[in-house]
């Protein structure tokens, strides 16, 4: 463990399997008192803080290497990353923590088919990858490659070239459109409303549509390429209503094949094959894949789908999933990257306020009701209820050391870490001025990747004062409420 606060087995098919693990700089590595290192964490070069070469574990069951389609995946990802592989018998992942701790990577990707990634599968995943050590936080960024078929894998695992979000689809109305070159959107709470913004053009022309928005919708995904789609709104593993408690059509599936269904039943098929994110930040179940054949499973099939979180469980919080999407628009992090900072931002908020809830783990089945979770576990408080129900339900589909963000200079803060010897200093300048807060869930802390793992932390110091935190990957640096433009935040602490 090193965290502080101020307040397998070998694939033999494999090309190359590495066994040890490189960072950037070893830790406990010998530093000279002074010796200064500087990473500015805001651009294009400090977007991905940890390097995932040799530094990257493949996690599959006995059964799916044995399977030549799925072998394929594990060997791509092999032979991209010089990764290491770690086995664990079928339908136990938490056999691979010996091996996962001999490792200790950046990353780690789980490759399974379908069948086997349902809601006890996430639900793992999330606790094994938290117990690497002896802190109740994160180890590693992590993401589960599956699909409709094999194929779906092979083709995310082979993506090389970094995903810029330039253009893109929302169903929340047009606000997004006027940060992206190109998009259109829909509305939930009026279904004929329609906006289209044409690449090129100032701004986003509103048209209305009947019955509904459903063909429209269809339409755009076939004939514009977006780089990642939002969705809120009533959802399951099989639909997505696209207007919130009115009638006003569906995305839904069929054998991996996406479509659109009005509201008089009129059915819209479209395919939409480019690389993308899909972020249904506001939906039940979308993440949960019950079988082989779910509405995730045909976004990543037909829906280009290269990386998607979505919740397993219904949500009624939203920690999780709007967290997620407001860390990734600030165009610091990857879309990974905001997935684990959030969660550890939620984690945090835990260890804060309800410490005893960072030990309870509910089952599976704990899921399939929100009252009959909080009186299982005792719960009394509704954000204690929360955060322990977003914990660990929310899916992490993709390889996780691809890169997905928006542009890098609509970062809302410049941020820079400094160490002179084993004294470490993170600042972070207000670049743009406004809240730094989500409306509804309050402040998130500005959180940062640590670019080489740190061990004894301590001396922990923030300024303005709040409840910092600094873990071996990880610094936490509490800014909320409105911020000003030049305003500077500052994080001390000393490590080796």
């Amino acid at each position: 463990m090193s965290v502080a606060c101020a307040s397998g087995r070998r694939l033999a098919a494999a090309r190359r399997v590495v066994a040890a693990v490189s960072l950037l700089l070893a830790p406990g590595a010998a530093r000279s008192e002074t010796e200064t290192a500087v990473w500015r964490l805001s651009g294009v070069s400090g977007a991905m803080a940890l390097d995932p070469m040799r530094s990257y574990a493949v996690l599959a069951s006995e059964a799916t290497v044995a399977r030549p389609e799925w072998r394929r995946v594990v060997e791509i990802l092999c032979a991209k990353y010089e990764a290491e592989v770690v086995l664990y018998p079928a339908g136990q992942p938490e056999q691979a923590l010996p091996g996962l701790r001999r490792l200790f990577p950046n990353y780690a990707c789980f490759v399974e088919p379908p069948e086997t990634c349902g809601r006890g599968f996430v639900l793992a995943i999330h606790r094994l990858t938290r117990r690497l050590d002896d802190d109740p936080y994160g180890d590693l960024l992590w993401g589960i490659l599956t699909g409709y078929t094999a194929d779906d894998a092979v083709r995310v695992a082979a993506l090389r070239e970094p995903l810029i979000i330039r253009r893109g689809a929302t169903s929340m109305g047009p606000d997004l459109l006027q940060r992206l070159d190109a998009g259109f959107a829909t509305n939930e709470n009026a279904p004929t409303d329609f906006w289209r913004k044409p690449a090129g053009s100032a701004g986003a022309a509103y048209r209305a549509v009947a019955p509904d928005a459903a063909h429209a919708l269809a339409q755009a995904f076939r004939e514009m390429p977006v780089d990642v789609f939002y969705t809120s709104g009533h959802a399951t593993e099989r639909d997505w209503q696209i207007a919130y408690n009115l009638p006003g059509g569906a995305v839904v599936h069929e054998r991996g094949a996406l479509c659109t269904v009005s509201a008089d039943t009129t059915r819209h098929p479209f395919a939409s094959p480019n690389p993308k994110v899909y972020l249904p930040v506001g939906n039940c179940l979308i993440g949960h894949i019950d079988t082989r054949d779910c509405l995730a499973t045909a976004w990543l099939h037909s829906g280009g789908v290269a990386q998607m979180i979505g919740y397993t469980a219904v949500t009624f919080y939203g920690y999780m999933g709007w967290g997620t999407g407001l860390l990734f628009e600030d165009g610091r992090l990857t879309l990974s990257e905001a997935f684990f900072l959030n969660n550890q931002s939620l984690l945090h908020q835990m260890e804060q306020r309800f410490p005893h809830a960072l030990q309870t783990q509910p089952g599976a089945e704990d899921y399939r009701s929100v009252d009959s979770f909080r009186q299982r576990h005792a719960v009394r408080a509704r954000d204690e209820l929360g955060l322990l129900w977003d914990r660990d339900a929310v899916a992490f589909y993709g390889d996780p050391a691809w890169t997905a963000r928006y542009p890098a200079e609509s970062s809302a803060a410049e941020v820079a870490l400094t160490r002179q010897g084993e004294r470490w200093t993170l600042t972070a300048t207000v670049r743009r001025a406004g809240v730094w807060e989500d409306p509804k869930w309050g402040g998130r802390p500005l959180a940062v990747l640590l670019p080489v793992r740190l061990r004894d932390i301590a001396n922990v110091a923030c300024e303005p004062a709040g409840a910092a935190l600094v873990t071996d990957r990880f610094a936490l640096l509490p800014v909320a409420g409105r911020r000003k433009t030049g305003a500077r935040y500052t994080l001390t602490f000393t490590a080796r």
